[in-house]
């Protein structure tokens, strides 16, 4: 199979989990403890994967230096993305909201707030999701795919669009329309993955090493800003240890 086609299957699966959550969120409610619960294992999963695979691996192509600066750039980068998103009081509320619905919450409010309240998660889902699936475009242009990350942003899609679909529903729209939206999403995300491996199959090692430690910068901001404080806040130290097992699973699997 060429790269391309590789990279589309497994947008496929990246972007049928997704859908999948979306559908699970509109038909099958789950506790919200549960759902951060399973979140936090799932970033703990991602974890694992920056330490085990992808970090090492862009040493490897880019060598240590390079890799570092990489790496807090993207960590900035995503920082300066949420910093736009929360400088007033009203994009804060929303960012607290996709916090939220990361766990499955249901909102407060009702009616047009509900609904924009969802909508702006289902945005940040995408914009989580874009370093994700270009540090997996890297590994697959790179010639394999990193099972661990792979299987954190697996998890991650899942859980998050399931919180992300019930505040779009609660506030007046129909269930498909929600799945819709995220399969719109997965759409997206299977062009980015695509794109992605294609640009960089030819492209030399430094600049792959520097593509993966990006990534894995902003993968890495993306779990510890938008993950474990809401985790922690509604699981308590428990979330520690769903953190901790995830981050275990990441490393038995890179």
């Amino acid at each position: 199979m060429s790269v391309v086609g590789e990279a589309a299957v497994w947008g496929v699966v990246i972007g049928g989990a997704l859908v999948v959550g979306a559908l699970a969120g509109a038909f099958l409610p789950m506790r919200e403890r549960l759902a951060t619960t399973a979140t936090v294992f799932g970033g703990g999963i991602l974890l694992g994967a920056l330490a085990f695979g992808v970090v090492p691996e862009a040493e490897e192509h880019a060598g240590d230096t390079t890799t570092a600066l990489g790496f807090l750039g993207g960590a900035l980068a995503f920082l300066a993305v949420d910093w736009l998103l929360t400088r007033d009081e009203g994009r804060a509320e929303l960012r607290r909201a996709l916090q939220a619905g990361a766990a499955g919450g249901e909102g407060r409010s009702g009616g047009k707030e509900e609904v924009a309240r969802g909508e702006t998660i289902a945005l940040g889902i995408f914009t989580d999701g874009v370093p994700e699936t270009a540090a997996l475009g890297v590994t697959i242009a790179e010639g394999q795919i990193g099972v661990a990350l792979l299987a954190g942003v697996l998890v991650s899609n899942l859980v998050e669009s399931y919180g992300a679909t019930q505040p779009i529903v609660h506030g007046g729209h129909s269930r498909w329309f929600a799945v819709l939206l995220f399969a719109g999403i997965a759409g997206a995300l299977v062009a980015a993955i695509v794109l992605g491996s294609t640009l960089l199959l030819d492209a030399g090692d430094t600049v792959i090493g520097i593509a993966q430690a990006v990534a894995g910068g902003a993968i890495f901001a993306t779990v510890t800003t938008a993950i474990v404080p809401h985790a922690f806040a509604e699981v308590s130290r428990w979330a520690a240890v769903a953190a901790g097992l995830g981050f275990l699973v990441g490393y038995l699997l890179a």
